[in-house]
Formats: C-alpha cells, sequence, structure tokens
C-alpha cells in the first residue's frame, strides 16, 4: 500500500461491524495498518457472532482488536465501545458508524415504536457515536469521523419514510459537525453507499430489477466503499470536511 495512505499505529472503532459494510471497513482499515474495534448494531446474537468474525480477520493480519455487542442506541453502550477502545489499542483516532437497520412500512401502518427505533439505530446511533468520540478527539486535537449513509438519505423510496429520514439525518449531521469542529483537526465526512452484494435485505427478485436499473448494470462491492473509507482515514484526506463521496454506480444520476 503507498505509504501516503497508511494507517500504521493508528486506531479505530468501527461501530456497526455486523453488517457487510461495516464488517468490509473494519478489515480494510486493518489492512491498511490501523488497529480496530469492532461493534455490532444490536445486541442480537447473529450479529455477536458476525462481530467476533471480523475481529478474528483483524487479529489474522496481526492488529490489535477486539469485538463489543452493543446496541447503537444506548448511551452507556456506545461510551463503553469508545472507552474500551482507547484503554485497549492505547488511543482513538478513527470512528466509523456504519450501524444498519433497514426498515420499511407504509407510513399509516408505522408504529411510534417502530419510528422510534429506525430512528434510534439509524441516526441517533450516530449522534451518540461521534458524541462519545469527540471528547477523545477534539482534545487531542485530531481525528477522523466517517459516517457510511445509504444514498436512500438523498432520494426517497415508497414505505421508506423511517430509514430515509434517518439516513438524510445523518448526512445534515455529518455536514453540520464537520463545520462546528472545522478547526480543531477534527474531520467529518460521509460516504453515501448505494446498493450493494452482501446486504441481506436484497432479494434475488430485487437484484435484477436493480441490475436491469443501475447505469453500471450491478450491484456495488463492499471493497469499492472500504477503499474510500481508508482514503478519508488517510493523510490524503487532511483538508476534506463535510463531504459526501457517492458510490452509488450512478444511481443518483438516473432519471
Amino acid at each position: 500500500m503507498p505509504s501516503e495512505f497508511s494507517l500504521e499505529g493508528r486506531n479505530a472503532l468501527v461501530i456497526g461491524a455486523s453488517a457487510v459494510l461495516g464488517r468490509s471497513a473494519a478489515v480494510a482499515l486493518a489492512e491498511a495498518g490501523a488497529n480496530v474495534g469492532v461493534t455490532t448494531t444490536t445486541r442480537s446474537k447473529r450479529e455477536e457472532v458476525v462481530a467476533n468474525s471480523c475481529a478474528n480477520e483483524i487479529w489474522a493480519l496481526n492488529r490489535r482488536g477486539f469485538a463489543q455487542a452493543i446496541d447503537a442506541a444506548d448511551e452507556a453502550d456506545v461510551q463503553a465501545a469508545v472507552q474500551r477502545a482507547v484503554a485497549e489499542l492505547g488511543s482513538l483516532d478513527m470512528l466509523v458508524n456504519a450501524p444498519d437497520l433497514p426498515f420499511a412500512k407504509p407510513l399509516t401502518e408505522i408504529t411510534a415504536a417502530e419510528w422510534r427505533r429506525a430512528i434510534d439505530i439509524n441516526l441517533t446511533g450516530v449522534y451518540l457515536a461521534c458524541r462519545a468520540a469527540s471528547r477523545v478527539l477534539l482534545p487531542q486535537g485530531s481525528g477522523r469521523i466517517i459516517n457510511i449513509v445509504s444514498l436512500l438519505g438523498e432520494r426517497g423510496l415508497a414505505n421508506g419514510s423511517a430509514y430515509c429520514a434517518a439516513q438524510a439525518g445523518v448526512l445534515n449531521l455529518t455536514r453540520a459537525l464537520a463545520l462546528e469542529w472545522a478547526r480543531t483537526g477534527v474531520t467529518v465526512n460521509a460516504i453515501g453507499a448505494g446498493w450493494t452484494e452482501g446486504m441481506g435485505i436484497i432479494t434475488d427478485e430485487a437484484k435484477a430489477q436493480l441490475e436491469r436499473y443501475l447505469p453500471y448494470k450491478r450491484l456495488g462491492k463492499p471493497d469499492e466503499i472500504a477503499g474510500a473509507v481508508v482514503y478519508l482515514a488517510s493523510g490524503v484526506a487532511d483538508y476534506l470536511t463535510g463531504q459526501v463521496v457517492w458510490i452509488e454506480g450512478g444511481a443518483l444520476s438516473h432519471v
């Protein structure tokens, strides 16, 4: 890997590495030289298994790391993950927010509890992680926050009101925090991800429809998202903040 993209000696925390994009980002950071702690999005057993498997990949690369089961919408859980990263890795240089709780239902059928859960995981969880990490990053005068966001934060989708609203919130949280922290040495950027291979919510039928619709005629690959994470985490991106790097196969340009 070119030296300008090396993350050797840096320490990262990836919230939501139990989802395909979070996991891919965590492994890519480790491949670039970083030590990486990873968490789940919720406390489901399935997610714990995936997060532990991700940690095994990080250890296999001779990097330090850990896996922790959390609920991304629980303030105490998120703070504990940040504190563990500092304690076990020695410091915190990078936070990647990749919690993802897909939710699709007509608005008229969404209960208040369902709406709150979708917003809490997909938006409030990002706020909680940014705030917890800022208590480390701001005093040290350096750091990277990278939010992985769905392209549905930029466009609507029928029956996706709660999810779309949450993702749009993360986009503007990214922009607002970038301005708020512009003079602190902490950058805040987002990666706008399109439909990607490995997303469990994409059925075979939906995949075929998307491949016909997308200009690239295929879904994205997790590694294509992960490469942008390494770029944003590296020294090459020192002067970049408040931006969204769209990796979506031309979907947003489609008429």
